[in-house]
């Protein structure tokens, strides 16, 4: 390949005289032109000048090429080169750039030796590479350079590149020079640390790519060199010495993104015609698998280096093309031929580096790779491999019946029955069918979900399944990375195993409570957030030293993903939030008993800080919801006074279940009473801590139990997660300190505490290990949905009436023991997971049920068809038997009122589940009588003794925004919708304006007949709305991936 250059006829010639011409240096050596860069004034520029003049070549002349000012170069270089030439040059144009002003002289060289600024060169390294040139017909030549300081270490002896224009290093970082590189050899490549090159072949190829400045152009010079018929080759008996100082080219802040677009460049420009575009689409492929996977690790730098080196280029695409042009008349070896010097086969256990662009990124991640495999290796980490293959093990045995089938819907976790699509059409319209209309912001969480479902692929299901049965192992996760800067793996194990086996979730999953397990897999990573930002050790000095595999401290860092998780969390449950604030109180009050130091101003910022980003990523909707009614009630939820509350007994073993009473609950409280025994130090602190959640929770029950409060409190189960956590944590410390602490003390009675702790943690572990056998962790086998399914259309409307805790919501409060909702249809849906906040139509809906509950109607169901209410439900269970479940008794005065309403029929669906069907309504939207509805009362409506309503519109969407039907000229449009505009009305095409019907609703009075098409718009303001939220989570997003990406762990 070397000898067929075009370039390359007078080295031929040259190269006729025989070998003992070469031995004697019979002919005179050609005059080389060194070229070497000068950043500011230092302190061994000077050796390297001086280095330059005591090369053993006699024909050699100077160019200094400084970035800034010449006046501190010239006294040093003159006392060598009197007649050096000095230039000055724009740092921002790059290395190459610069280094190609040599073209602009008039004088003729045959060799150009370029050098950094941090380079000093053997005496005998000129001749040698310039001998080199001569015997193997090289265009370029490169020495062997070694550390400045320690010449015995390895910093570069040539380079490979693998297909995707990367390159690969032939020396590992640190590398002692034991003559393994003493050989003269062929390379790809050689770094223009020191690169001797033709000065024919520098002019023809037009020096380095000024379009890369600087960052992969000595790569991108040799490959075009090799295009061209050159060889490269690496002379280590050359010897350059190398401080690798950063200068002014080094510490561009850009220079991840700058190697990206050079190195997308060179494949543009040096693959010849058949190559070029597999190798982009390649590239494009791989790039983007790097930039998903930098996203999942919260980097989203590698997608958007990626997004600019691609635009970069295209801006560039002029210039590239002029290149493809230079190189395609130069061309003289093809891609193939080229190819086989790319990876040297002695290194191709780097022929495929990593995927990161930043080497040092690469390096700490290898790192941190390398420290696990150790621990893994040498350390008692074997503990916590064994315990996670365990733990997953047995949950996926307790949980094969719910993965294999599905998780059943009961309570609140209700199907996922509509897609992403769907799913953000309903979020961004702001358009609640669910309850009795509204219109207004929706929670974040139906966007969330459908985010997510994208992620999915669109698979619900299996979206479903994590964001319920998945919120335990989520949880289990989040206290492990809580207790690894504890430093000890029986810490993480005992914590963890704690959380895993407590009763408390398992019961929320099977009463349907997704409240509960969101706080019971979000709580945990709040709180490794709430720990940071009082920087109590170990997660900061305060109080003690940092612990190993700490996260280092960043304000912003930590305020941002507090608020973002506080932000998610509060839309999907707003109940959980009050418990993120709880325990970062308690947090301080456990220090406070303890005595141990907390930054009360900066951990007091953080959490304000972080209440404030999740204020504003979720205004509308909290505005919508809380502000403009606010009410502890509306977050804690309208539970019914009389749902019976658990004992302190039960509390205190952490037992939300009313049936059933173990003794082996009360090995929790008993293990982690160990630290209150005998910890020391940061453990003693965190085992108060979690003491003071747990006791908090307890407390709490207490109060619900003693009905101290003049509202009801969230379920036992919301009330003992932290409770749970808490002897989690406390569990772990005493792990920590039987591990640490405990050969502190004398002998005595404290050597027989792990004994009673092993005790109390088999009898914790006991209960968990026989609920597996189940295989559903005793969710029942039926749901509503088996028993109420019918054949019904998006015109129906559903009134649902039982104790709030076995409704999907808690409803509006009906009376002391009842609550109220009202669903588009029988079974469960996505779109009624959430009620629309209250409104005064509300209390309309409340006083026709007490007139009926009074005696004071017997048609019950013309007051309810106004609502557009087709079906009651009267609930006293919470999945239909044989399964078991809680339960409840409607009172009998309320029951025998419905039976005497003569418009509603009685349809008995299983025990305890009660259908009334309402024979005055034809649903939502209706054609009614001229004039029984636009423009009139309600009074006057409701001592009607028949229905106005002829017939039910025919839904054409099943999102009960479009209807049709045919209307005659005595008729009138009805929809069972709080009047609004949005509503468009059109008789053949001609629009009619919406009127106010029965005081609330929205009617039309078209007094003509023909086809109708009915629909709802979305209004400016909510689109409007929908552009900021969507605004203000994309910043907080792309502010939270640069936040996390810088993120550093103390390995200590």
């Amino acid at each position: 390949m070397g000898n067929s250059g075009l370039f390359f006829a007078s080295v031929e010639d040259l190269t006729k005289s025989d070998e003992s011409e070469f031995a004697d240096e019979v002919f005179s050596l050609p005059p080389v032109r060194i070229a070497v860069v000068a950043h500011k004034e230092n302190d061994w520029f000077q050796e390297s000048v001086a280095s330059f003049a005591n090369l053993n070549y006699s024909d050699k002349q100077l160019i200094v090429l400084a970035t800034g000012q010449t006046e501190w170069v010239e006294p040093i270089v003159s006392q060598y080169f009197p007649d050096a030439d000095i230039l000055e040059v724009d740092p921002e144009a790059g290395l190459g750039a610069n280094f190609n002003q040599v073209l602009n002289s008039s004088d003729e060289p045959a060799f150009y030796l370029f050098c950094h600024h941090d380079v000093a060169l053997a005496p005998d390294a000129l001749r040698l590479m310039v001998e080199e040139s001569y015997r193997s017909n090289a265009a370029v030549v490169g020495p062997k350079v070694v550390n400045w300081e320690r010449p015995n270490e390895l910093l570069d002896v040539g380079k490979g590149m693998n297909r995707f224009a990367v390159t690969v290093q032939r020396v590992e970082a640190g590398e002692i020079d034991q003559e393994q590189f003493d050989s003269v050899e062929q390379v790809f490549a050689v770094s223009n640390t020191a690169f001797l090159v033709r000065s024919d072949l520098f002019k023809a190829l037009g020096g380095f790519d000024e379009a890369m400045g600087m960052f992969g152009e000595d790569l991108d010079f040799c490959w075009r060199a090799q295009i061209a018929g050159g060889t490269i080759m690496i002379v280590p008996g050359a010897v350059a010495r190398h401080r690798d100082e950063s200068g002014e080219y080094q510490t561009n802040p850009k220079r991840s993104r700058l190697m990206e677009r050079h190195r997308l460049r060179s494949i543009l420009s040096n693959y010849g015609k058949v190559k070029v575009l597999p190798m982009l689409l390649l590239n494009l492929l791989i790039s983007t698998v790097k930039g998903i996977l930098g996203l999942l690790r919260g980097r989203l730098s590698n997608l958007l280096i990626l997004a600019d080196s691609f635009i970069w280029n295209l801006l560039n695409t002029k210039s590239l093309i002029q290149k493809r042009k230079k190189i395609s008349e130069l061309r003289r070896v093809k891609d193939s031929e080229v190819t086989a010097l790319k990876i040297n086969p002695s290194h191709t256990q780097r022929a495929f580096p990593s995927l990161d662009i930043d080497p040092d990124a690469k390096r700490g991640s290898n790192g941190r790779l390398y420290t696990w495999i150790n621990e893994l290796r040498n350390g008692p980490s074997k503990v916590s491999v064994a315990f996670s293959l365990l733990a997953i093990a047995l949950f996926l045995f307790g949980s094969r019946h719910l993965l294999t089938r599905k998780v059943p819907a009961v309570g609140e976790l209700v199907p996922f029955d509509s897609g992403p699509k769907e799913i953000f059409e309903l979020w961004a319209s702001g358009y609640w069918a669910s309850g009795l209309g509204y219109e207004g912001a929706m929670p974040n969480a139906v966007s969330i979900i459908g985010f997510l479902g994208i992620i999915f692929l669109g698979f619900m299901g299996l979206l479903r399944t994590v964001l319920t049965l998945g919120m335990i192992p989520i949880g289990v996760l989040g206290i492990w990375f809580f207790l690894k800067p504890f430093g000890s793996p029986y810490i993480k194990v005992s914590g963890a195993l704690i959380y895993l086996v407590s009763p408390v979730s398992y019961y929320a999953l099977s009463v349907g409570n997704w409240d509960a397990l969101i706080l019971y897999g979000s709580l945990p990573w709040a709180l490794i957030m709430i720990g940071r930002a009082g920087e109590s050790s170990p997660f900061g000095e305060s109080g003690g030293k940092i612990g190993s595999n700490a996260i280092g401290s960043d304000f912003f860092r930590e305020a941002l993903t507090l608020g973002v998780l506080v932000g998610v969390i509060v839309s999907l449950s707003p109940v959980s939030v009050l418990w993120f604030i709880a325990v970062a109180i308690l947090v301080l009050m456990g220090s406070l008993i303890a005595g141990t130091a907390v930054k009360v101003g900066r951990f007091a910022m953080i959490i304000s800080l972080s209440c404030f980003i999740a204020l504003a990523l979720n205004l509308p909707w909290l505005l919508d919801g809380f502000i403009y009614n606010p009410s502890l009630e509306t977050i804690l939820g309208n539970r019914t006074s009389n749902s019976e509350a658990i004992s302190v007994a039960k509390a205190l073993t952490l037992s939300p279940d009313l049936a059933g009473n173990s003794i082996l609950g009360w090995g929790f409280p008993a293990v982690a009473a160990v630290p209150l025994l005998i910890a020391r130090g940061e453990r003693w602190g965190w085992a108060v801590r979690g003491w003071a959640f747990y006791l908090a929770g307890v407390g709490l029950v207490w109060i619900e139990t003693m009905k101290y409060l003049s509202f009801p409190l969230p379920q036992a189960e919301i009330l003992l997660i932290p409770g749970s956590l808490g002897l989690a944590i406390a569990g772990a410390m005493g792990a920590g300190a039987l591990q640490r602490d405990l050969q502190t003390f004398k002998f005595g009675w404290r050597q027989m505490v792990p004994v009673t702790a092993i005790v109390a943690m088999t009898m914790t572990i006991l209960p968990f290990l026989s609920l597996t056998f189940s295989g559903d962790w005793g969710m029942p086998d039926d749901e509503l949905n088996d028993v109420l399914v019918y054949e019904e259309d998006a015109n129906s409307k559903v009134l649902w009436i039982s104790d709030s805790d076995l409704l999907p919501e808690p409803g509006e409060k009906f009376t002391d023991e009842l609550s109220i909702i009202v669903t588009t249809g029988l079974t469960s849906s996505f779109e009624n997971r959430w009620q629309p906040p209250k409104t005064n139509v509300n209390d309309l809906l409340k006083e026709s049920l007490e007139l009926a509950r009074d005696n004071g109607t017997s048609n019950l169901g013309i007051l309810l068809a106004q609502f557009g209410i087709t079906d009651i439900i009267l609930l006293e269970r919470l999945v239909p038997l044989p399964s078991t479940s809680p339960s409840f008794q409607i009172e009998e005065r309320f029951k025998l009122s419905l039976s005497r309403q003569l418009d509603l029929l009685k349809i008995n669906i299983a025990p305890g589940i009660t259908r009334y069907e309402n024979l005055s309504s034809v649903g939502f939207g209706a054609i009614a009588a001229e004039g029984s509805t636009v423009m009139r009362g309600v009074s006057n409506y409701a001592s009607a003794s028949e229905s106005p309503f002829i017939e039910g519109l025919q839904p054409v969407s099943v999102d009960r925004r479009h209807y049709q039907g045919v209307i005659a000229t005595d008729q009138e449009v009805y929809v069972s919708f709080p009047f609004s505009k949005q509503w468009k009305l059109e008789v053949d095409s001609v629009a009619i304006e919406p009127e106010i019907a029965l005081d609330w609703a929205t009617g039309f009075s078209p007094s003509s007949n023909g086809t109708i098409d009915l629909r709802y718009s979305t209004s400016s303001t909510q689109k409007a709305t929908v552009t900021l939220q969507i605004i203000l989570w994309f910043l907080a997003i792309v502010a939270l991936t640069r936040a996390l990406s810088d993120v550093k762990v103390d390995g200590r």
